[in-house]
């Protein structure tokens, strides 16, 4: 949980009580402010980097989800179970589908006059990583 003095207000959610829906709202912002097309690729990399990225994050969010409902033992418990199974294996899914978005993306800028490695590029891209976000529990693949 957020501390309340930590907590920033949107007219959408006028608690603050949704701090990651928030982050994801501020990579969609970057992504529409963005003029560049290798920038535009190394934030839809943050979503779709097929180990860490956004989707497959969520992916795990939902399995999770999915075993802490089936502890339940209620058959409700169950089918939530496999509608969140369902969910998980759909975001792996579009990780698939879109597994060369990126590349596709980046190769969507025109070519530069000098050499410039995509390496510097990337480090150049100002992508503004959240600062304040919660912790994990030190969870490890």
């Amino acid at each position: 949980m957020v501390p309340a003095t930590a907590r920033v207000t949107t007219p959408t959610d006028p608690n603050g009580r949704y701090p990651y829906g928030r982050q994801v709202l501020a990579l969609t912002d970057q992504l529409n402010g963005t003029t560049s097309f290798e920038h535009a690729a190394a934030l839809a990399d943050q979503v779709l980097e097929p180990t860490d990225g956004l989707l497959e994050r969520l992916a795990e969010f939902f399995e999770a989800a999915a075993e802490k409902a089936k502890e339940s033992g209620h058959d409700d418990g169950f089918d939530l179970h496999y509608d969140l199974e369902d969910a998980a294996s759909t975001l792996r899914g579009l990780g698939e589908d879109l597994h060369v978005a990126v590349d596709r993306m980046r190769a969507l800028a025109p070519r530069p006059s000098g050499h410039q490695s995509a390496k510097t590029a990337v480090a150049g891209s100002g992508i503004g990583f959240p600062t304040s976000m919660p912790t994990t529990s030190g969870r490890i693949r």
